[in-house]
């Protein structure tokens, strides 16, 4: 009887990371943005990252990953820029309290790894292709890649003739099995 408990239990711990990929656990992120304004390239980060990574190279058919960041949190270095950003002409974050992505499919692409991902802002919902690297060594796990957006997709930052309608977002997350 012991020897079956002993079974099931080790079944109970090895069967989930085989059947639904490995869970990682976030230890340390950087979620950052760069856009062209006014001529200048300005870049920002935020924080806040909350993130569900479940990855498995060898079977990506059962790997999701999704995560999202607080809005209230942006730094561009410049805080009363920070400051208007939180206005509903950007990211309106007394409505819209984050920024949210979660992958719909997940595909090796010329030896590396991509996805396509629903990118929630304002409310507004388009999907991305977001290709991104990922490394493992031991316990430790790491995803890294950029992707762009067109700002107006999102209805962020108005009409503005002043600011690209296209920015870059990229994201690095270290993280723990």
């Amino acid at each position: 009887m012991k020897k079956i408990f002993l079974v099931w239990m080790l079944a109970m711990i090895i069967v989930p990371s085989i059947v639904f990929g490995q869970t990682w656990k976030p230890a340390e992120y950087e979620v950052s943005f760069k856009i062209k304004n006014a001529g200048l390239t300005v870049t920002g980060r935020f924080t806040g990252l909350k993130a569900n990574l479940v990855f498995n190279p060898s079977d990506l058919a059962k790997s999701s990953l999704s995560a999202s960041v607080d809005v209230t949190t942006i730094k561009t270095g410049i805080d009363k820029r920070d400051k208007d950003l939180q206005e509903e002409q950007y990211f309106d974050s007394d409505k819209y309290k984050v920024i949210d992505m979660k992958s719909t499919k997940l595909y090796a692409k010329d030896g590396k790894y991509s996805g396509i991902f629903n990118i929630t802002i304002k409310g507004v919902t388009k999907q991305v292709e977001f290709p991104f690297e990922f490394t493992k060594n031991g316990n430790d796990g790491e995803f890294k890649g950029r992707f762009e957006l067109n700002r107006r997709d999102f209805g962020v930052g108005g009409s503005s003739m002043m600011m690209s309608d296209k920015l870059t977002v990229s994201i690095m997350i270290k993280a723990k099995a």
